[in-house]
């Protein structure tokens, strides 16, 4: 189970990375992503959601501002997503969030911003 588990926190934060990398040109696990103002103020106001325990609502208000030709919010999304896999089981559960939940709402964006293809190919060889 243990061994799952990791395994799923390893392949959506590989998932977000590559799209990173891709789409961003940003390599997450060595730099920040460059946002500007008013990204990088919806990404502070929801990544302080998500550490006071406010993931749904945070999750929904992500979602909410999804719109298909704002590359902004896909980055945001990314980071969203990628933060929240970082959280330990624990702190999910008590929150009333699943990892699940999490690769889930991360398919959802992806999909949402036209990038599922993609995926699905990376996922062609993971599995």
């Amino acid at each position: 189970m243990f061994e799952e588990k990791d395994y799923v926190l390893r392949i959506i934060h590989e998932i977000v990375r590559m799209l990173a990398k891709i789409l961003l040109r940003v390599d997450i696990d060595k730099e920040e992503p460059r946002l500007d103002y008013e990204t990088g103020e919806k990404w502070k106001r929801l990544s302080g959601m998500i550490d006071d325990g406010e993931i749904n609502e945070a999750e929904n208000l992500l979602v909410e501002g999804f719109a298909a030709e704002d590359n902004r919010g896909f980055q945001v999304a990314l980071l969203f997503y990628d933060y929240l896999n970082k959280k330990d089981d624990a702190f999910l559960a008590a929150h009333d969030f699943s990892r699940e939940e999490v690769a889930d709402g991360l398919k959802y964006a992806i999909s949402f911003y036209g990038y599922g293809d993609m995926v699905d190919a990376f996922m062609e060889g993971q599995e």
